[in-house]
């Protein structure tokens, strides 16, 4: 998507990313209610991507999201974080067993009714799970980080940007845009600089 050509250096107007406090250490550490509502922010729509991934219908995937949330919500006072290990593949395997729990009790109130078709969530295993989560992972930190840094440009440009990234030329839009090629380069320049700080810092946020 837009995560190409993000290990250049970083600007100096932007802090040193490698003494921030990620999320994760501020919910378990702080305990407070916003780096909670944080969280849900920046995860809630991943966790929801990868149940759709796994095969589950939307209002199934809703539900499970918010069960995944509530358990979250409930393990993290107790959550020993540990550096050394991906938290996103924990939390796979927290969405795979909320998913197992979600449809083992429907299919079991569906016996109970006489239906006999089971619905079935195995259908990847955990490692494959794990790898399509981290497939998506940088898409989606693309795509959240594209609608954080929207605010900063008008509409206009975001547009030629995306088209842009979708393959269209400066000249394919110099007509329609009435603006030549080179000042659309620079355009483009400034919005794809300004997505590759807001992706470092999210992927430092979300570390």
């Amino acid at each position: 998507m837009f995560t190409e050509s993000i290990d250049s250096p970083m600007s100096e107007k932007n802090e040193t990313y490698g003494t921030r406090v990620t999320l994760l250490q501020r919910i378990i550490h702080d305990k407070d209610e916003k780096s909670w509502e944080d969280f849900v922010q920046y995860y809630q729509g991943f966790i929801y991507l990868i149940c759709r991934k796994m095969d589950m219908s939307h209002h199934d995937a809703d539900e499970v999201v918010q069960q995944v949330l509530i358990k979250l919500w409930n393990h993290f006072p107790n959550f020993e974080y540990d550096e050394s290990k991906r938290f996103r593949s924990w939390l796979c395997r927290v969405i795979q067993n909320t998913g197992r729990d979600f449809f083992r009790k429907i299919n079991s109130q569906s016996r109970l009714k006489g239906k006999v078709q089971d619905q079935q969530i195995d259908k990847l295993s955990l490692p494959e799970v794990e790898k399509v989560a981290e497939s998506e992972w940088n898409d989606y930190l693309a795509s959240m980080a594209l609608e954080n840094i929207k605010p900063h440009f008008s509409e206009r440009l975001i547009e030629i940007f995306l088209r842009l990234v979708e393959g269209e030329s400066a000249q394919d839009l110099e007509v329609e845009y009435e603006l030549k090629p080179k000042v659309i380069y620079v355009y483009r320049k400034r919005i794809r600089d300004r997505l590759k700080d807001e992706i470092r810092r999210l992927k430092s946020e979300l570390a």
